[in-house]
């Protein structure tokens, strides 16, 4: 069973942007000539159990992260609530060519921009 993730399909991010560069992502969301790579790293697994000095995470492979909403999660200003679409390359899925098949999701989550760290939940 697959620790990481809540009946409700959320999955723990542990790292990614400052607050800055989540706004201006989002303010260049539907931008033709501009565009900023956001990218988070969220946790699909670990290679050993999580209490071991030897465990380290197994990050999910997201591309083309776009944030599309923005809400203020509390009155401080660094919790987030996000909206967006990605692309997710789904167990390694390639196309007849070899290449990787990334497939499009939206998600939803929560983020503190101070902690850099939240949850998020995907859906198509």
């Amino acid at each position: 069973m697959d620790t990481n993730k809540s009946k409700n399909n959320c999955y723990k991010i542990v790292g990614g942007p400052n607050k800055d560069m989540i706004f201006d992502a989002c303010k260049y969301a539907y931008s033709k000539s501009s565009h900023i790579d956001v990218y988070f790293s969220v946790v699909t697994g670990y290679t050993a159990p999580p209490e071991s000095p030897e465990c380290a995470y197994v990050l999910m492979d997201l591309s083309e992260i776009m944030i599309a909403g923005i809400e203020h999660e509390d009155g401080t200003g660094d919790k987030l609530n996000l909206h967006g679409y990605c692309k997710i390359n789904e167990r390694g899925f390639s196309d007849a060519l070899g290449g990787i098949m990334m497939r499009p999701y939206r998600f939803e989550a929560y983020y503190d921009t101070k902690e850099r760290k939240g949850m998020i939940n995907f859906s198509r």
